[in-house]
Formats: C-alpha cells, structure tokens, sequence
C-alpha cells in the first residue's frame, strides 16, 4: 500500500509542468519610457479560456490604456497584439481570453499597456508571461 502512494508522490513532484498549467500565472510588469506605472497581470485558467486581471496601482486617473497579449519578449514584440485585453481603466482590466492558459504559455510572449489609444505607441508597462515550473 505505501509503495503506489509513494509513487503517485513522486509522480507529482516531477511532473512540475502539467502542475503549473493547471496554476495561476503571475506577471510583474515594469514601467516603460519613464512612465512609473509598474503593476502586475495575474493569468487564470478557467478550461478552454483564461482570465486576466491586470493591476497598476498608479495608472493615470480617467485614461483608458489599451493593453495586449503579444508574441516576443518586452525587449522585442511582435507589433501586431496576438490578443487584445480590456483597456487598463482606473488602474485595472480584466479580459477572458478566449484561449486557455496552455496555449497563451505554448509561445513565448509578453503584456504590454500603452500611454492612450491615442498614443498607442507609447508603452508605459510591459511584462513576460513566464511559466514557474
């Protein structure tokens, strides 16, 4: 009787991978272009879709900062959004992504927040999205 426990024990002790994905994926986002806005993303696997609640304690009052999910690193986005979030609104967004949490950590990819929709070339936070294994 010890010995299968023992083994499902271990089992689960080395198969880090399949355990994380079922976990919460946590984002620390930094500041961009002097912008002081640093925060953090917090992924959600909820079946074939994953929230993400996105928290920037010190985001502008009263601007709407579009943020995305996109391939790459910070250091080198792909410039085309993979997929789009809800605007950063009140230092807060949260977006179901209509893809699981699997297939957002099967590429290596990055949130970014731009300044406004108006200058959306402005990135003011960006952060890897890293599975912890």
């Amino acid at each position: 009787m010890r010995r299968p426990l023992m083994i499902l024990l271990l089992a689960g002790l080395f198969s880090n991978v399949a355990l994380a994905l079922d976990d919460d994926v946590t984002v620390k986002l930094e500041a961009q272009n002097n912008s002081g806005q640093n925060g953090v993303a917090t992924l959600f696997p909820e079946g074939n879709k994953t929230r993400v609640v996105i928290v920037i304690p010190n985001a502008p009052a009263g601007v709407a900062q579009p943020a995305h999910i996109h391939l790459g690193s910070c250091d080198k986005l792909d410039k085309a959004p993979k997929w789009k979030l809800e605007a950063v609104k009140g230092g807060r967004s949260v977006t179901m992504v209509p893809v699981s949490l699997d297939t957002i950590l099967k590429d290596k990819t990055a949130i970014n927040v731009h300044k406004s929709a108006a200058e959306a070339q402005i990135y003011v936070s960006c952060g890897n999205i890293i599975a912890v294994m």
